[in-house]
């Protein structure tokens, strides 16, 4: 959807949808802008601390799903998942001749000079609906899980015991490790904790498909001391709690520096699973697993746009595989296993799913 077409639409809704909002000034600072009239959201909101565009559009708008469209008017936001207490969401669209305004500083309704800037419309550019193209320079990723076949996991043994009386055990907590083989560790070795989280894990599309089980790493441990058959360790990080029965294994990699720029190459594959399997919907940051490894090329650094093909108010059950491509984010590759590789999620317009499609090529065929 165009900017334009999002402004028209919004504009139709606000008239659909309006809701009775005031103006409050109070010694904290403004929350709400000046309302024109009686009827009608604000010229804008403050951003308070918890806020979300979904709850704003929700409050203002009167229905959250239409926080896409707002988003689409305020182009300072850049990432609609990341907006910060002080920013400035305006709702006042204008039309095809008095196009929206936003304003910077200042409170337009006590008589302040302020400092605008206009929004000018633009003829979209021809060719397919990309975005995410930008390059990042390295950062630090954490991804602290992989998928592997039980049998090609090397697992050392077991955390026995721990010196807590404490259920759930975290950072530099003392834990007592049962190992196959304790005379073959020396103090200051490094080990990692890890526990299987899922048994199976099937693509989304063919189920007959196998990755194998899910691993979530879940501490790193320093051996400090042997005594008989158990080995003293103490927890130097952790990422989740640490559980009497986890697995002790060789220290696997979490944190990994890589650049984030365009896709290139002419792979595609699938979001086949995520770490997270509490939560339904993903997003930036978080750890997913695609059905493309070492076998196919991919290597740790490469990036994919993550896209679909659907209308979102129509297409809600499944994707119409006659639209075109639309791209909704941006993943980077940080482990790569013979058939499978751990990402993570850099860029997302929205909340994202396991089963959607990723790409590095999407070509136009408009030239």
């Amino acid at each position: 959807m165009s900017r334009l077409a999002s402004i028209v639409g919004l504009a139709a809704t606000l008239l659909i949808t309006a809701t009775e909002a005031r103006a409050q000034q109070g010694g904290d600072g403004v929350s709400f802008g000046t309302v024109g009239d009686r009827f009608g959201p604000p010229d804008y909101y403050i951003v308070q601390q918890g806020d979300t565009l979904w709850e704003i559009s929700n409050r203002f708008l009167g229905n959250p799903y239409y926080w896409p469209r707002l988003w689409s008017i305020n182009e300072h936001i850049t990432n609609p998942h990341w907006i910060y207490p002080g920013n400035r969401v305006v709702f006042r669209l204008g039309s095809l001749i008095d196009p929206p305004r936003i304003d910077l500083d200042g409170v337009p309704s006590d008589g302040v000079r302020t400092s605008s800037v206009d929004i000018v419309g633009a003829e979209a550019a021809c060719g397919a609906d990309i975005r995410f193209t930008d390059t990042r320079g390295a950062r630090t990723y954490l991804a602290n899980g992989f998928l592997a076949e039980r049998a090609d996991v090397d697992v050392y043994g077991t955390v026995k015991k721990a010196r807590p009386g404490a259920v759930a055990l975290a950072q530099y907590d003392l834990v007592y490790l049962e190992l196959d083989d304790p005379e073959a560790y020396s103090c200051g070795d490094v080990v990692s904790i890890f526990r299987q989280t899922r048994k199976r894990v099937r693509h989304p599309e063919s189920r007959s498909t196998r990755f194998g089980g899910l691993y979530e790493v879940v501490a790193e441990a320093q051996i400090v001391h042997r005594h008989g058959d158990y080995l003293t360790a103490s927890i130097r990080k952790s990422w989740s709690e640490v559980e009497r029965g986890d697995l002790v294994g060789p220290q696997v990699p979490v944190n990994v520096q890589v650049e984030v720029a365009a896709p290139r190459g002419e792979l595609d594959g699938t979001i086949v699973e995520r770490l997270n399997s509490e939560a339904y919907l993903m997003g930036n940051g978080e750890t997913v697993f695609v059905d493309r490894g070492r076998a196919d090329g991919v290597r740790v650094g490469h990036t994919f746009w993550i896209v679909e093909q659907r209308d979102a108010a129509m297409d809600t059950k499944k994707e119409d595989r006659d639209l075109p491509y639309a791209v909704v984010g941006r993943l980077v590759v940080v482990r790569v296993d013979e058939y499978s590789a751990t990402a993570v999620i850099t860029d997302a317009e929205r909340n994202l799913t396991v089963g959607m499609h990723i790409k590095q090529e999407i070509k136009s065929k408009i030239d």
